[in-house]
């Protein structure tokens, strides 16, 4: 085995009526949610992320301008004023727990150097979300910039690309999740259910990686965690076989073979100094334990089938 296999993608579907918007989500092992909201109102959750946050905080800003110009006016204001406060988080130099691009789409396209046109298009339509309908001055704003959206010719921005862009954001978000729920259970020391987001994370990153720098996150670090969860997930499985009573050494066995076994190319697909060392560690380790350190040698080369010689 040389890659992890792949993980099935969430699946979503929406109907539309009048009054009531109804959508689907289907979640691979737990079940499909029927998710519906009222037409014109707004999400609690939505209302309170730091993005939403910012854009209300540049129209409060401009409340002078708006009571003096008008609406027009003050969408001008607010927008210059979001765009400018999302330009300084880009350039700021931030430990991993302030990364700002977790929290705005521009922030990361800024980084990335997308296309202005694709950084216009996107704050515009953050400034028209339907949820600004709570409040008359913000609903006035938003009419402004959905006319404004209206506006753009079908040559001026390239969709496809546009799209591009966003499913990018959304593969390093859904990264960043692997990511954070693998650390999480590493440090609970759930290293059997740790791999795998480990893992996937990893492997999802590297692909990010390969298109820009600033697009996934720092790499020896996720290589670290993934190399320190397998080596933990080893002594793990040695201390039960070690124990020599059923079923710990079953189950050592058992976490050996399904687990440890099947993750060790994809550490030596990357030919790191330390990820070679760690599964020289492991190789070693488990055929002392079979008295067959003389025959390992020879098996690396030509290994037969079975549980162990697949190292």
């Amino acid at each position: 085995m040389s890659t992890a296999p792949t993980r099935p993608s969430d699946q979503v579907t929406e109907d539309e009526s009048p009054c009531q918007r109804t959508v689907e989500v289907a979640i691979p092992h737990v079940g499909t949610f029927v998710i519906e909201s009222e037409e014109g109102g707004y999400d609690d959750e939505i209302m309170m992320t730091p993005n939403m946050q910012g854009i209300i905080m540049a129209i409060g800003k401009s409340s002078s301008i708006y009571e003096k110009n008008g609406p027009e006016a003050a969408f001008f204001k607010a927008i210059k004023l979001e765009y400018a406060r999302l330009l300084r988080f880009a350039q700021e130099d931030t430990p991993p727990e302030m990364d700002y691009r977790l929290h705005h789409v521009i922030v990361y396209f800024i980084q990335n150097e997308a296309p202005k046109k694709i950084l216009e298009r996107t704050l515009l339509t953050q400034f028209a979300d339907r949820n600004l309908a709570f409040d008359e001055r913000c609903k006035s704003i938003m009419q402004v910039a959905r006319a404004k959206l209206d506006l753009i010719k079908p040559e001026e921005v390239n969709m496809d690309e546009y799209e591009m862009w966003h499913q990018d954001y959304r593969n390093f978000r859904e990264t960043t999740v692997l990511m954070v729920t693998g650390l999480e259970l590493f440090q609970k020391s759930n290293y059997v259910e740790a791999l795998m987001y480990l893992i996937y994370s990893y492997q999802y990153n590297k692909e990010l990686l390969l298109k820009g720098l600033y697009r996934g996150h720092n790499d020896e670090l996720l290589g670290y965690y993934r190399r320190e969860c397998l080596l933990k997930l080893n002594e793990q499985a040695a201390a039960m076989f070690e124990s020599g009573e059923e079923p710990e050494v079953t189950t050592g066995l058992g976490i050996m073979n399904e687990l440890v076994v099947p993750c060790i190319p994809l550490l030596l697909a990357h030919d790191t100094e330390k990820d070679l060392l760690a599964v020289e560690d492991m190789r070693n380790r488990w055929c002392s334990y079979l008295g067959q350190e003389m025959e390992c040698e020879s098996l690396r080369k030509s290994p037969p089938v079975g549980y162990f010689w697949r190292f």
